[in-house]
């Protein structure tokens, strides 16, 4: 992994984070991450405007990210791999306001998703505990809930969250779209799903309805798919015991999404 902080505007390499940094000791931070395909950070401005919507709900201040000198240090960073852009509360009390926060970009190299595992798709449990998502669904440090349930799920690829309500969430790294009868529905931001760069780029593309859904609406489904910044568009193949057929929708979008 190769790390840089935030420094006068510009970017320094790193390798550590302040023990004193309270997105450290309190998770108190936010993230968004990036695809690099081909050497390319893939929506990187519109992670950036998710970023800092993020930050002012939060109450972080912090000087903005810069698109095109972030855009070119990713170019050089990996030809394939996987950036996260961490905005944390910086050192302070706990209740101190955010006046000193940092900026940290890590990335990873990771190998492709290769073609056979969207034509496999995922197998997905549905998880029977409560899961509380924190701010309305934003990406924060506090992400320990969704890798617990992540980890129950295996052997499946992935696992279905719900409030205490009962209404869908997402998958634990991922947001989810139904299929029934033609017609594409995800659950609402109300509900606590996160407002993902995927997911809107599908709801920019296609009619989707977004709305309050529950486990009778999965199990009346024709087809699902998950989105997020990493897999891209994947369709699910299983949910639970039950099979399912990939649907023409996910396969169109995943075709398109190959092409962005």
């Amino acid at each position: 992994m190769i790390a840089w902080i935030q420094d006068s505007g510009g970017f320094k390499r790193c390798d550590s984070i302040p023990l004193s940094d309270r997105g450290f000791r309190y998770g108190m931070s936010v993230f968004e991450t990036v695809m690099i395909r081909n050497g390319h950070p893939v929506f990187l401005r519109e992670h950036l405007s998710r970023l800092e919507q993020a930050c002012r709900k939060c109450g972080f201040e912090f000087t903005p990210i810069q698109l095109d000198p972030l855009a070119q240090l990713l170019i050089n960073s990996v030809p394939e791999g996987l950036a996260r852009i961490y905005v944390t509360a910086g050192d302070g009390g706990v209740s101190s306001p955010a006046e000193e926060c940092r900026v940290f970009i890590l990335v990873e190299p990771r190998d492709p998703i290769v073609p056979e595992v969207y034509q496999r798709g995922y197998e997905l449990g549905l998880s029977n505990e409560i899961h509380h998502p924190m701010f309305g669904g934003l990406k924060t440090g506090n992400y320990w809930s969704n890798l617990v349930a992540l980890n129950l799920a295996k052997p499946r690829n992935e696992t279905l969250l719900f409030n205490a309500c009962g209404e869908l969430i997402s998958a634990c790294m991922a947001n989810v779209f139904i299929v029934r009868d033609g017609e594409i529905q995800t659950p609402a931001l109300i509900s606590g799903a996160r407002n993902g760069v995927i997911r809107e780029w599908v709801i920019q593309r296609r009619k989707v309805s977004e709305c309050k859904l529950t486990r009778d609406n999965l199990r009346e489904a024709d087809a699902l798919f998950l989105t997020s910044s990493w897999i891209g568009v994947m369709p699910v193949t299983a949910l639970e015991e039950r099979s399912l057929s990939v649907h023409a929708i996910a396969t169109g979008l995943i075709r398109e999404f190959s092409g962005s």
